[in-house]
């Protein structure tokens, strides 16, 4: 019954969805915009996004165990096949199948594993965030005051707000786990949980903790923040190769309002944020940017593509080659899990 309920949601949702990006547009038109689109700005934007997952994988494998990480291949394989699912399911469960399929793969624990899948997504939470605020306060004037912007200028703003407050919070977690001030709480949730779940509850939390113990080490560190700049690096300019390609060129800074205000829309629990992602893109293009409705659901498809397509066909090739399945797959995680 749960999962009929999810189910049902996630199609009501992104039939909502969908229907509010496309009101109002000319199909036709559409496609013509789409099929104007310059191939090799598009394929420059699918390499930068397999790029992205290089960087991934070197980031996850530094904070894994920086002074012996695991090989490159099984965590590369982890991190492509985990992100896959993740672009196509309505849950983000390929965070839990990304420390499954290394733990088979690889002599690092599944608890210790998911940890640190914690602690890429605080690096990667605070990146966008920073990213975002960054933009909106170099752009703040040009938005507030153009009569054309003034109107959508809130969006701006209400985020900026909301960003700074999220990354304060952050600041405070990772400052509490640093200082050994959050594991009392943690502990005290790891006694009343049944007793098969408290050694993977706290060997997560020592792993988390342990990631954000990196900061001790400088070169470490360097080596973490590095990595990430690459990550965002690859992610915000894929938009930029998008518009480029459909010959409506923008600032490259771009990227960081965009992929900011999608990562919200990708929130809505759709499969791979469909409808959700188009229309917060859509919004962006048409409220600040005065795009048309057609070039808009363009680009947003077009975006959107170029950011899961190259995803879910390494993560298929790779899948294919270890010889795995959906069962099977499914049957590793929910092992590891329990």
């Amino acid at each position: 019954m749960k999962r009929t309920l999810q189910l049902t949601l996630a199609i009501v949702l992104t039939i909502v969805f969908l229907g509010w990006f496309l009101w109002n547009t000319d199909l036709h038109d559409v496609w013509q915009i789409m099929k104007s689109a310059n191939p090799f700005w598009l394929i420059g934007g699918m390499l930068i996004n397999v790029a992205a997952l290089v960087f991934r994988t070197l980031r996850w494998r530094t904070i894994l165990r920086p002074e012996n990480p695991p090989p490159f291949y099984p965590t590369f394989f982890a991190n492509t096949v985990g992100y896959g699912l993740s672009t196509v399911l309505p849950v983000r469960a390929g965070d839990f199948a990304r420390p499954a399929l290394l733990s088979r793969r690889t002599d690092i624990n599944f608890s210790a594993a998911l940890g640190t899948v914690l602690a890429e997504r605080v690096l990667d939470l605070t990146s966008i965030l920073t990213l975002f605020v960054y933009y909106a306060l170099r752009h703040w004037h040009h938005f507030s005051t153009d009569p054309r912007t003034a109107n959508a200028f809130f969006i701006i703003k209400a985020g900026a707000i909301g960003a700074l407050i999220t990354l304060a919070g952050l600041l405070v977690l990772v400052v509490g786990v640093f200082f050994g001030k959050v594991r009392t709480a943690h502990e005290f949730v790891g006694r009343i949980l049944p007793i098969r779940f408290r050694a993977p509850w706290m060997h997560f939390f020592d792993a988390f903790a342990a990631s954000v113990d990196l900061v001790r080490t400088p070169s470490v560190l360097m080596r973490v923040i590095f990595f990430t700049i690459g990550v965002w690096g690859c992610l915000t300019s894929q938009f930029w190769f998008v518009v480029t390609a459909l010959h409506r060129p923008l600032p490259l800074d771009s990227g960081f309002f965009v992929t900011g205000i999608t990562t919200i829309g990708l929130a809505v629990p759709t499969p791979g944020g469909v409808g959700g992602f188009h229309k917060a893109c859509q919004i962006v293009l048409t409220k600040f940017y005065l795009f048309d409705i057609d070039s808009s659901v363009a680009v947003a498809v077009l975006f959107h593509v170029v950011g899961t397509l190259p995803v879910l066909v390494v993560g298929l090739l790779l899948f294919l080659r270890e010889g795995l399945n959906l069962r099977q797959l499914t049957e590793q995680t929910h092992v590891e899990k329990s």
